[in-house]
């Protein structure tokens, strides 16, 4: 019989934020490394410590140490102390493709800058993973996985093999949509199975009984794999000696202090492959009772999730393409290690403690401040990048009468052609404090006449616009080269309708001053309708309303209606109250108002008056929390004392649009509780389609047998999806979908007052009190075309234009309307990413197939096929017709020319 192995891996798995905030946890950090050190320099027989996967430990610990720099990549070098793959242990679902793309290529930078990579995907905490998790590590140039969640073992003398999802062994093969393999190493026992190993021999004998038993019921080897740590876990300083005594009590088991690499080249080499199951796509926890998903993070703490998409869209679709134009257009330096700050500041909210909004108040308050700084960084760039491009514009206007128009340049840059509303500020007569003592300007600007704006194209046609007056403001100019220039200006918003914009690029319109008043636009007053050439919406007495499809004459009526349910959960996973009391807008009597009606768009409010429990039964809801009671088992009521709670929803219809936009305001004072919308689709089915990481996921609206939770929530990037009717979300992850496939639930806030998870940790902040916002689309689509066109069209809806006030007409070398997109239009391929290599040698662009089929995409240049890592492969051929399979995440490389 072959002598079994158990490896011995020491770590600590480092929630850089959680129960306690940063800078408390980074004290701990800071001993651990310390003493891990000393023990890798100096202890016989303690040879390795893996870093968590994540490079962030060792920036957090060299913030406070900088001096020990030298030390920490001396010993990576050596392969003692073994770091990456990732930046940070991110929440996978919560974060966008491209997020997920940066943590690992800026951790695999950073691990190799401090000498070596440990190349094992490590997902040892993830709240679910996404399906193209192996595509993506393969291409990162690992072959192997190591996660603590998503599949059920069932044990290696199970009779009963359960299929998908389960597994009769810890080990298995994972494969994602488009056929990418690895190989699996699920931490059946999970990631703490090996701490804090006794050294006193009776101690150390119950141990190992009871520890090899659990790992042999799922070890399909004698390759046994332990690991020494926990959470914040310190270094367990008598290792060595606690594995001489296990070896002196089990002879027959060869006891290793060991590393994931060893381990993993170790068991490949006894796999027994023909016996092993094939786990294919996302990860969720699909056999299980439903109760401990976790899933439900998508919802705590909404705020975060809305600035997290707010500032990955920012960086990913407007920033980086941007500063590629300026590269090409000019001889700015792409902004390399700025744009890796601004991304670190934005991923070191995306751990999956951080975005979740699942830690304690301290945490979370922090994060708003980070989501701040990330953006500041992020517009710095943008408004230097696109002042560079705009100075280099051909900005005079060609049409008569165009002497005195403004120009104003439009960036579109979602990677699709579209029809826009832009809206922005535009400014006239401005007068700086140079010219005039500034206590003069505001009387001389307002002596001035009177003017209206028209909005012309660069050929000099009139473009529909809405007008409005904002009056004299204050601001400043930042010279390049001189001290800053305060002045007053006229300011006027206007919202235009932006026809054929460019998929990557800029066009150019003109504010033209017309003599006279701004024309009072007589508001249409049938609250009850909006329509344009697409969409017709009607709104019925209880604030509902239908959307129909002029294309292709669907319907969809009933939409939009208001359910609120008592939440007895905590962070993690939402609970309903005992009492089941739910409250509909259903028989209410909506108050309707026309906001704005014009050629560009029709806005209508809705006013939804709900009485609301004020909270959850308080004296029972207290004292579950205080016994720290499972949330599966709690049973509190709601409160008997009831507080209105208004809802305002703002119904936009813009010109052009396929899409109705919904803007849901509320003033939260309630707390306990969960604000859902309601989409009836008309019909039943099995399954429904959401937008996840490089994917359209195709999910059974029906779980398994073992499901017990009565809700069966999901987290989307964009889009959720069933029978012709799409609701794309801005920064709202969670959904239900009903079990028929007849409603679609969106969550638009869900308020609560615990952490939850291993103690009575309070969280009254996760109540969201105060001006909560909710933003989404609804869009009627024919369902043979949600793979091929309608979801451009939901990605589309996840980013505005943005628009610049030209510093006046301008003769310059680049047309006032440029296209920069290297590729035709493929229908099911997916724009991704447009940026240049962090080597800055050449530039990136990423596509991903959503098709069911193989697809060809054409690029208007030879380039190279590459890797997310985005590295020069110079065996890869150069070509512009490349074939993409489907599923498949593909990169190209356009190298620079020497």
């Amino acid at each position: 019989m072959m002598k079994k192995t158990a490896y011995i891996i020491s770590h600590s798995h480092w929630d850089r934020e959680w129960f306690l905030p940063l800078e408390t946890l980074r004290y701990r950090l800071v001993t651990l490394l310390d003493e891990t050190a000393n023990l890798l320099e100096n202890k016989d027989g303690f040879d390795y410590f893996h870093l968590d996967g994540q490079t962030i430990m060792l920036e957090d610990y060299l913030s406070v140490k900088p001096g020990e720099r030298e030390r920490m990549e001396r010993l990576v070098r050596d392969g003692k102390l073994r770091v990456g793959p990732w930046y940070m242990l991110q929440d996978a679902f919560l974060t966008s493709s491209e997020a997920n793309v940066r943590n690992l290529l800026y951790g695999m930078q950073d691990a190799q800058a401090f000498g070596a990579v440990e190349r094992i995907g490590y997902f040892p905490d993830t709240f679910g993973i996404y399906g193209q998790a192996p595509q993506l590590v393969k291409q990162a140039g690992m072959d192997s996985v190591i996660f603590g969640r998503g599949v059920k073992p069932t044990g290696f003398n199970n009779q009963v093999f359960e299929g998908g999802y389960t597994s009769p062994f810890s080990e298995m093969y994972w494969e994602a949509p488009d056929g990418t393999r690895v190989l699996g190493v699920l931490l059946a026992n999970w990631y703490s199975n090996g701490n804090e190993i006794p050294v006193e021999r009776a101690a150390a004998k119950a141990f190992w009984d009871r520890k090899l038993s659990d790992v042999n019921a799922y070890a399909s080897t004698g390759a046994l794999l332990f690991l020494n740590g926990c959470d914040h876990q310190p270094v367990q300083v008598d290792l060595p000696e606690a594995l001489d005594v296990a070896r002196e009590l089990y002879p027959d088991i060869d006891f290793k202090h060991s590393n994931f690499t060893e381990y993993v080249s170790e068991l490949r080499k006894l796999l027994p492959s023909d016996d092993l199951q094939v786990i294919e796509g996302e990860l969720t926890n699909q056999r299980t009772d439903g109760w401990s998903t976790l899933v439900n993070t998508a919802s705590s703490r909404m705020y975060l999730k809305q600035a997290n998409q707010r500032v990955q869209q920012l960086l990913e679709k407007l920033v980086e393409p941007i500063a590629v134009m300026a590269t090409q257009v000019g001889k700015t330096v792409y902004p390399e290690e700025y744009l890796k700050f601004a991304w670190k500041l934005l991923m070191e909210n995306q751990i999956h403690d951080s975005i979740t909004g699942c830690s304690v108040d301290a945490v979370h308050r922090e994060m708003e401040t980070r989501f701040m700084k990330a953006e500041q960084a992020a517009r710095a760039i943008l408004d230097d990048k696109v002042t560079g491009i705009v100075r280099q514009m051909d900005t005079i206007a060609k049409f008569d009468g165009g002497a005195e128009s403004i120009p104003i340049v439009v960036f579109h840059t979602s990677g699709y052609a579209a029809t826009r509303v832009v809206t922005m500020d535009v400014e006239l007569e401005r007068t700086y404090f140079a010219e005039m003592p500034f206590e003069e300007i505001p009387a001389y600007l307002n002596g001035l006449p009177s003017v209206r704006l028209e909005i012309r194209d660069e050929n000099g046609n009139l473009v529909d616009v809405d007008v409005t007056e904002l009056g004299m403001q204050f601001d400043y100019e930042l010279p390049d080269r001189a001290f800053r220039k305060p002045y007053f200006a006229r300011r006027y918003q206007v919202s235009f309708v932006a026809e054929d914009l460019p998929r990557l690029g800029f066009a150019t319109y003109f504010a033209v001053p017309v003599a006279g008043e701004i024309e009072v636009v007589s508001v249409e007053n049938d609250a009850n309708r909006l329509e344009n050439q697409f969409l017709e919406v009607a709104i019925a007495e209880n604030g509902s309303y239908s959307v129909s499809c002029k294309e292709s004459g669907q319907i969809f009526s009933g939409l939009g209606t208001y359910v609120d349910q008592g939440d007895i959960g905590n962070e993690y996973m939402f609970k309903e109250t005992g009492d089941k009391k739910r409250i509909s807008t259903e028989n209410l009597v909506a108050e309707l108002t026309v906001l704005e009606s014009s050629k560009v768009r029709k806005i209508v409010e809705i006013r939804h008056r709900m009485m609301l429990p004020e909270s959850a039964d308080t004296e029972a809801f207290v004292d579950e929390k205080a016994r720290v009671v499972w949330h599966p088992e709690r049973v509190s009521p709601r409160s008997k004392q009831s507080r209105e709670f208004v809802v305002r929803t703002r119904l936009t219809l813009d010109y052009g649009s396929k899409a109705l936009k919904v803007d849901v305001r509320m003033d939260n004072q309630v707390a306990d509780h969960r604000l859902r919308a309601i989409f009836p689709t008309g019909t039943a089915c099995a399954t429904h389609f959401a937008d996840s990481v490089f994917e359209i996921v195709e999910r059974p609206n029906r779980v398994s047998e073992e499901w017990q939770n009565p809700s069966n929530d999901q987290r989307q990037q964009a889009f959720v999806a069933l029978a012709g009717l799409m609701v794309v979300n801005r920064g709202l992850p969670e959904y239900e979908v009903s079990v028929d496939g007849s409603e679609i639930r969106l969550t638009l806030l869900r308020a609560n007052s615990e952490m939850g998870d291993w103690g009575n940790f309070p969280a009254p902040e996760a109540q969201s009190f105060g001006e909560q916002v909710a933003e989404f689309y609804v869009m009627p689509y024919v369902e043979e075309t949600l793979r091929m066109e309608a979801a451009k069209r939901a990605y589309e809806y996840q980013m505005e234009p943005f628009a610049v006030q030209a510093d006046g007409q301008h003769d310059g070398e680049l047309s006032s309307h440029m296209e920069f997109a290297m590729w035709k239009d493929a229908p099911g391929l997916i724009f991704s990413s447009w940026k240049r290599a962090a080597s800055r040698d050449a530039e990136i662009l990423r596509f991903y197939s959503v098709s069911e089929r193989m697809q060809e995409l054409v690029l208007l240049s030879d380039m190279r096929k590459t890797t997310i890592l985005e590295e020069a492969s110079p065996d890869e051929e150069l070509a512009t017709n490349w074939q993409i399979a489907p599923s498949e995440i593909i990169t190209w490389r356009k190298e620079d020319e020497k």
